[in-house]
């Protein structure tokens, strides 16, 4: 093509191109440039060192040095820089070039092409300050959620404790109806509880799978039993294909993921059938759980993996749970390296499947499990501590009722006094996690040890749900349990790291 030739088409092309002789000076420069820089061709012509007058001040020796090299013979594409506009506005702009060969080999100079890119760069600004703003409220949410499952649990906390110490009361069958209404309700409302623990530890970092070889049907059968009573009471048919099979997977994680699953199908499946079966396809089980129910629409089926939404719940059913029993499965099944997969129709009922490696040998040793019981304290001495004084009475009342002596505080300080009058220095310490003067039950126990001289067991109770605040709990080394406690799994952890350290079996929770 001829350089005439050259210029005509170059002269009809939208971006702003030019063309620099071998020396550096100007050959030529399009139309192009009034309409990205507001300066005609004559005006950039006129310039002594262009394009550099239009260069942004900060941008000006990199561009300098861009077109230094390019006259060397290298060649580059969508470089950014800024330019100044006649009118004074600043853009984004990119420019690519390479080096002019004449027919003959003869070395022409350089052509310079450069997009207008602002719109992208403004469209990247408004994508980080909207990412911005989106991580500031899910921060604001996370802490909302933290602080108000604090405030929640610690009433919930000491009721759990009361009820327990009353309950091994005499109480006539009147107060017993009574008494177990209010376990029903604390356990509907410690449901929730334990789902924003879940979702908190997640997200803390804190869960590490422990892959073992599951058995397939070991877990069908514990999900029957569990769920059997609910499929009864809804009138849905629940059947199990059992498998001999065995998955590599992580025990407890896999047994969470098919309970919430089996739940939701159940709770979404009204008079109807539920199936849960495994299927092999090349080295991989397939576990899945078939209803009937509702159906999930296209335009949902993302969405149902997000905190708090429900399909079909615009009332809140808490029957129907609180809508984050997929989201901790989501998290879970990333964890063990695999997804939920979901099909469905409305209307006509909906799939979920697990995709799991199948474990390499497909025989194995179950060793049965000893059941460990929630025992009485007589003869042991426990300190507890906790600043708030109903949450200190309630453990105090329920370990007191338990036979153990307590030796109870509200502080480090007052533990500390209170040790240099005890007659049997304590076996395990009970504390809460934050207490007053920005102290923390990790602090408290360490000074118990201190104090007493020995590395006794401790157990750090919990409403906290921020995930670095768990993080921190976890790494305490001491046990963790998160508000409201049931009393008998309290009563088991003493047992168990009173056991650990070497004491005496007891007797058995009722």
């Amino acid at each position: 093509m001829s350089n005439d030739l050259f210029e005509i088409v170059a002269n009809y092309t939208y971006d702003w191109e030019s063309w620099f002789l071998p020396d550096g000076r100007v050959r030529w420069i399009n139309p192009g440039v009034e309409r990205m820089t507001g300066y005609s061709v004559d005006e950039c012509l006129a310039m002594t060192d262009y394009p550099l007058g239009i260069v942004h001040p900060d941008d000006r020796d990199g561009v300098k040095s861009l077109l230094q090299s390019a006259l060397t013979g290298t060649s580059g594409n969508d470089v950014e820089f800024r330019i100044r506009h006649k009118g004074g506005r600043i853009g984004w702009a990119a420019v690519s070039w390479q080096p002019m060969i004449g027919g003959d080999g003869e070395r022409l100079g350089v052509r310079t092409s450069v997009r207008d890119i602002s719109w992208r760069k403004s469209a990247e600004v408004a994508l980080r300050v909207a990412k911005a703003d989106a991580e500031r409220a899910d921060r604001a949410k996370s802490r909302f959620l933290a602080a108000a499952s604090h405030d929640l649990r610690q009433p919930l906390q000491a009721v759990g404790m009361f009820v327990a110490a009353l309950a091994r009361s005499p109480l006539d069958e009147a107060s017993r109806g009574i008494l177990d209404s209010i376990r029903d309700c604390l356990d509907a409302s410690s449901e929730l509880l334990e789902d924003l623990v879940d979702i908190s530890r997640l997200d803390a970092g804190v869960v590490v799978p422990e892959f073992t070889d599951v058995a397939v049907a070991d877990i069908f059968e514990l999900l029957e039993k569990s769920f059997k009573r609910d499929a009864e009471a809804g009138k849905t048919e629940l059947r199990f294909v059992p498998r001999s099979l065995f998955v590599q997977a992580d025990h407890t994680m896999l047994v969470r993921i098919l309970q919430n699953l089996v739940s939701n199908a159940l709770r979404y499946t009204e008079q109807g059938r539920v199936l849960v079966g495994c299927r092999t396809r090349g080295g991989a089980a397939i576990l899945e759980v078939w209803d009937n129910g509702i159906g999930i629409a296209p335009e949902e089926r993302e969405q149902i993996f997000e905190e708090f939404y429900q399909v079909d719940n615009p009332a809140r059913d808490r029957k129907r749970g609180a809508g984050l029993g997929l989201a901790i499965v989501r998290r879970q099944a990333a964890l063990m390296g695999t997804s939920i997969a979901v099909r469905s129709q409305p209307g006509k009922g909906s799939v979920f499947s697990i995709a799991l490696r199948l474990a390499e040998s497909q025989e194995s040793e179950t060793q049965p499990q000893p059941l460990v019981s929630a025992p009485t304290f007589k003869g042991r001495t426990i300190a507890v501590i906790d600043d708030e004084q109903l949450q200190l009475a309630a453990l105090q009342s329920f370990l007191g009722v338990c036979e153990a002596e307590v030796i109870a505080a509200r502080s480090i300080g007052e533990m500390l006094s209170k040790l240099e009058d005890a007659e049997t220095p304590p076996e395990l310490v009970v504390a809460d996690y934050r207490l007053e003067s920005n102290m923390t039950g990790v602090a408290a126990i360490s000074a118990v040890r201190f104090k007493i001289g020995r590395s006794i067991p401790g157990i750090l109770v919990t409403g906290d749900t921020e995930p670095i605040r768990i993080a921190e709990a976890e790494a305490s080394g001491c046990r963790l349990l998160h508000k409201p406690v049931d009393p008998a799994s309290l009563a088991t952890a003493i047992a168990q790291l009173l056991a650990e350290d070497g004491a005496r079996p007891d007797a058995v929770w009722p």
